[in-house]
Formats: C-alpha cells, structure tokens, sequence
C-alpha cells in the first residue's frame, strides 16, 4: 500500500510534489500553534467574548491578505509566487511576537497581521493547486496532502506539549515563551521548495466577473458550501479548543490527548486514498458531514470526558476522509470562472464571501453568549453551530455537484 501511494506520489508533477511540501511546512507550523493559540488568549484574558473578537480579527487579516493583494496581482498582472515566502515571513513574525503581548489591543494586531499572512498564503496555495492539479487526480492529491496533515497533526502537538513542558517546567520562561518562539522556525523549511514552483501572472479582474459570480446558478450553489465552510471556519477554530480545555483543565493535558490519537487516522486516509475517485468522492462526503453532525451533536449536549473520547475516536476516523472530499469541492466551487476569464476572480470572491460568513458566525456566536452567557452552555450552542456548519456545506457541495459540469460523481 504504502510503496503504491510513493509510486503515485512521484508521479506527480515537481510543482506539485512542492506544492505539498509547502503545504505541510504551513500545516506543521500550523498545528504547532493553532489550539493553543485560542487557549493562550483565553487564560490571558479570561473571555470567550475576546476569543471570539479575536477570531474575528484574524479572519478580517485574512480577507485582507487574500483579496486585496489577489486583485491587485491580477490589475498589474503580478508573479504570484513570491506569496509563499511573504506570507511565511508575515505568519512567523505574528506568532513571535505573541508570547510578548500586553493588552489585548495588541492581541488584535497581532491577530490581524497574522490572518494577512494566512491570507496571502492561501491566496498563494489556492492558485497553484488550480492551475498545477487535474480534476482527475485531486482525490489522490488531497488524499496524499491530508495523510501528511493526519500525520503532522500528530507531531505538531507532541512537539508543542513539549516545548510546553520544558519552558514551563524545566526552564522555568513561562508555559508559552519555548513554543511560540521556536515554531516560526519551521517557516524556514519553505526555502527548498520555492525554486520549483512555477511563475503564474492572473488575468485582471472584470465587472464581467462579479456578475458571473453571483447571477451563474452553479455559483448560487457554491455559494451556499461557501456559507456551510464560513461558520466552520470561525467556530472551529474558537470553540472545540476551549471545550477540550473546560473539559481537561491544563494545556499539558490539552497537548498530550491532541497527541495521542492522530496515526490511526493517517493509515486510515492512506487506505482509502486507494480507492477513493469521482464516482464515490460526494457519497463519501455526504455520509461522513452526516457522522460529524451527530458526533457533534451528541459530544456537545453531553459535554464529559466520556463524550470527548467518543468524539476524538469518530473524529479521528471520519474527519480525514471528510477533509478529501471537501478539499476537492472547494477546488471545484474555485473553480468555475467565466470562459473568457478563469478560476481566478472566483477564487477572490469566493474569500470575499468566506469573510462575509465568518462574520455572521462571530455574530451568532456573541449572540448566543448574550443569552448564555460564557460557561457551558456557550460551548455546547458552539458545537451546535459547527454541526450546522458541515450540514450546509454537504446540502451546497451535492447541489453544485448536480448542476456543474466539473463532475464531482
């Protein structure tokens, strides 16, 4: 199995085999800080309501990073390669200076610069998996790149809980100084790859464009996953931290559960990356939303110990085949660009409306904490939210998959 998967894997096109380096150098450093990012703001200020507005900010950053310098690349038709080194710098420059915050005016800025260099990165990524993959060979792609995340999804905590561990405990600089210190470092691995990432200048962006957005019915449905992966995106990245951390009590012990469950789901993904194509791909996608939505329906109505294990398990196992199947809906929803033009002005627009969605979903989610307060209840309305976020994605990928002419099945 594994020595088929490498034979594929080499077959591929040397931009794309960067591509995927790339791509895990950023999921690394990634899962090195990301649950304890939203943890470290909450035991620094101790509110949900500031997670939240943090959150909020990030995802402004990354609106910004995205589509300004998206529009303006294609305006000056620009290289759009240097974006992978700029974004790596802003991204790692954000996540050294975090340890050194104060108030949480600076938390903001820090946030903001981030979600610009998260933005400018997947501005960068997105274009070349559009223009360097096939339609025919994503699902063994974004399998491959989703087995490296599974698998770095297991490094990147076990690697954080101890640098935790020794700057905590053994060298006595505080919880966090070691890990966010050391993690922009990773960023440095991106200089072996960026040589072979081809030149791609993007065609300006037209009026013509904007109207073929929002008036083509395939993009009305894509528009509809945009609105399912939006909530996804703000809820997933405040609330399941903070609730495995109500639940576990310490970051040590957030660390070494993130830790323990991960290579199952990375032999798993590798598994089924064999038999996975286009005729099962939204089969696929529709029965594991349907198992996430009730995993999380049921983790957060119970909210215990005993829900989290029984969730991590589901979660472990589902998520990764989930993930390929939504990666490959995403390229396709990016896709789908005027025949004159091409994926590019819908690939803006599209983060546009992500930003838009994200918004709502901090929205609803300072709502719920006006009515409920910060303790539990929040927490369990939260994962509530997520498990409608997968069920709107689902209903808008399977529409798009009926009408578009990029088959899905």
């Amino acid at each position: 199995m594994f020595a088929k998967t490498l034979k594929q894997f080499r077959a591929l096109t040397p931009p794309v085999r960067a591509l995927v380096f790339l791509l895990w150098i950023h999921t690394f450093a990634s899962f090195l800080v990301g649950v304890f990012t939203q943890i470290f703001l909450y035991q620094k200020f101790t509110s949900v309501t500031l997670n939240i507005f943090a959150a909020f900010v990030l995802y402004a950053g990354c609106m910004v990073g995205f589509c300004i310098p998206g529009y303006l690349a294609g305006v000056w038709r620009l290289n759009i390669k240097p974006g992978f080194i700029t974004s790596f710098t802003i991204i790692a420059l954000s996540i050294l200076y975090l340890p050194h915050i104060v108030t949480i005016q600076d938390a903001y800025v820090t946030m903001f610069f981030w979600g610009v260099g998260q933005g400018l990165f997947w501005l960068t990524a997105n274009t070349y998996e559009l223009i360097e993959t096939k339609d025919h060979e994503r699902d063994f792609y974004s399998s491959v790149l989703n087995a490296g995340y599974q698998l770095l999804s297991l490094l990147g905590p076990a690697t954080a809980t101890l640098l935790i561990y020794l700057s905590g405990s053994f060298f006595h600089l505080g919880t966090y100084t070691l890990l966010f210190t050391l993690a922009p470092a990773v960023y440095l691995l991106g200089l072996f790859f960026f040589s072979r990432i081809n030149n791609y200048h993007p065609k300006p962006i037209t009026w013509a464009d904007v109207k073929h957005y929002y008036v083509d019915r395939q993009n009305q449905a894509a528009q509809l996953y945009t609105v399912g992966a939006g909530f996804q995106h703000i809820v997933w990245s405040i609330i399941p931290p903070l609730v495995i951390f109500y639940i576990l009590g310490t970051t040590l012990n957030v660390g070494l559960y993130n830790t323990f469950f991960a290579i199952f789901s990375a032999i798993c993904l590798l598994v089924v990356a064999q038999y996975r194509t286009k005729a099962n791909r939204i089969k696929i996608y529709g029965i594991t939303s349907t198992i996430l939505v009730l995993a999380l329906i049921q983790y957060g109505y119970v909210l215990t110990f005993a829900a989290l294990v029984i969730y991590t398990v589901v979660d472990g196992i589902i998520t990764p085949l989930f993930n390929v199947s939504d990666h490959v809906a995403a390229l396709a929803v990016m896709e789908v660009g005027r025949k004159e033009s091409d994926f590019y002005a819908s690939m803006v627009f599209r983060d546009f409306s992500l930003w838009i969605w994200r918004s709502v979903a901090c929205g609803i989610l300072l709502l719920l904490i006006h009515y409920f307060g910060e303790g539990r209840a929040i927490l369990s309305a939260g994962l509530y939210l997520l498990a409608a976020g997968f069920a709107i994605s689902y209903i808008g990928a399977y529409w798009f998959t009926k009408l578009s002419h990029i088959v899905l099945e």
